[in-house]
């Protein structure tokens, strides 16, 4: 019998390997992309002393990354 805890461990992994086929190859842009605004870059453009520049590969809005790598 599968509990609610079997239930939840599953949802997460799922949830899990679906980001890391996002970021490996674009898959679930839908969800990631335009819910959750996970941005990928085409490259790095500049750095302005702080952060890196770049395009977003998807909707080609300029984004930066910070100190701990996140695109926004």
């Amino acid at each position: 019998m599968i509990n609610i805890f079997m239930i939840i461990v599953i949802v997460i992994a799922v949830w899990w390997i679906s980001a890391i086929l996002y970021l490996a190859t674009g898959m679930g842009k839908w969800f990631y992309h335009d819910i959750l605004e996970w941005h990928q870059p085409n490259n790095k453009e500049g750095f302005d002393g702080c952060s890196y520049h770049s395009i977003c590969k998807y909707c080609g809005k300029e984004i930066m990354q910070d100190s701990q790598g996140n695109w926004f």
